[in-house]
């Protein structure tokens, strides 16, 4: 039997206004990239989410990452209109406690297209602690 895959990367699009309509984007981004890396998760799977914003000199307050990391959250669990709304389309991660570890990362570099960030998924692994 083969291995499952579970970690795959896509590009966030640029941010912009209204958030529900950046949500959409952001979910057909991912959803796209999953689909093309045959990745799929189960409620009982654990994972980790990475994200690199691409900031470049752009100076965005504490409260505003806070924000898009929530709206990129909201949408990989299908919730375009925030997280108490009815509206749902279809989740890429099931049940919202799957997301075990959050990795936030802010990056200097400018990519053709102006991307939001890049957004990796993959299995928790719970870490060993050195000592």
């Amino acid at each position: 039997m083969a291995k499952r895959r579970f970690t795959f990367s896509a590009l966030l699009p640029p941010y912009q206004a209204p958030r529900n309509e950046w949500r959409r984007r952001i979910h057909a981004a991912v959803l796209e990239s999953q689909a093309g890396r045959g990745v799929g998760y189960s409620e009982r799977d654990r994972l980790e989410v990475r994200l690199e914003l691409f900031l470049g000199a752009r100076p965005l307050a504490m409260a505003d990452i806070e924000e898009r990391v929530n709206d990129v959250l909201d949408a990989l669990g299908g919730h375009i209109a925030g997280p108490r709304s009815r509206r749902r389309i279809a989740p890429i991660v099931p049940e919202a406690d799957q997301i075990r570890r959050i990795v936030l990362e802010k990056s200097t570099r400018n990519l053709r297209g102006r991307p939001f960030g890049q957004l990796t998924l993959a299995r928790y692994r719970r870490r060993r602690r050195g000592g």
